[in-house]
């Protein structure tokens, strides 16, 4: 081989490498365009009856005030105004006033036909149990179109439970 093809041939290499690599740093499957150090950064999620909490998540590590953790409804009734509160890595509340409108709540709930769940304000849910059961609800806190924090998925053991009861 050559001098002058080796040359060629290593300039085509890194060429090709360059464009490769430059376009990486536009790849819109692992950056989001925005930054995060303009807002507080929630790490847990509460669930909020009064001053009662009926679950926590944080650092994946469900506790709550009373076993067992998760929303417990009689059928026909309606838990009003649960408060859904998110906190930082050291279990400090973030107020909903240090939250700008581009935050919103998301919710799943598996079985509505267990339990109906409705957002009650910005930050607040109503559930109300239908018949005797349970079922699991994902929740998240959304921003900018995302999601930036979500409880345990609803297939996973640490979910957030809501059970119904004659």
């Amino acid at each position: 081989m050559s001098l002058l093809t080796l040359r060629k041939s290593s300039l085509a290499f890194f060429l090709a490498a360059f464009v490769v690599l430059a376009g990486c740093d536009d790849n819109p499957a692992d950056h989001d365009d925005h930054d995060h150090d303009d807002h507080a950064e929630a790490e847990g999620i509460q669930i909020i009856d009064g001053s009662t909490v009926l679950y926590q998540v944080l650092e994946g590590a469900v506790t709550c005030d009373a076993a067992p953790c998760g929303i417990t409804v009689a059928a026909g009734q309606t838990l009003n105004a649960l408060e859904v509160a998110f906190i930082d890595h050291d279990g400090d509340e973030i107020h909903a006033e240090d939250l700008d409108d581009e935050f919103s709540l998301g919710f799943s709930v598996v079985n509505p036909a267990v339990a109906i769940v409705e957002q009650n304000g910005r930050f607040g849910l109503n559930v109300r149990g239908v018949i005797a059961g349970s079922t699991a609800m994902q929740v998240q806190l959304n921003h900018d179109g995302h999601a930036d924090l979500t409880s345990p998925p609803v297939s996973d053991a640490s979910a957030l439970q809501i059970t119904v009861t004659q």
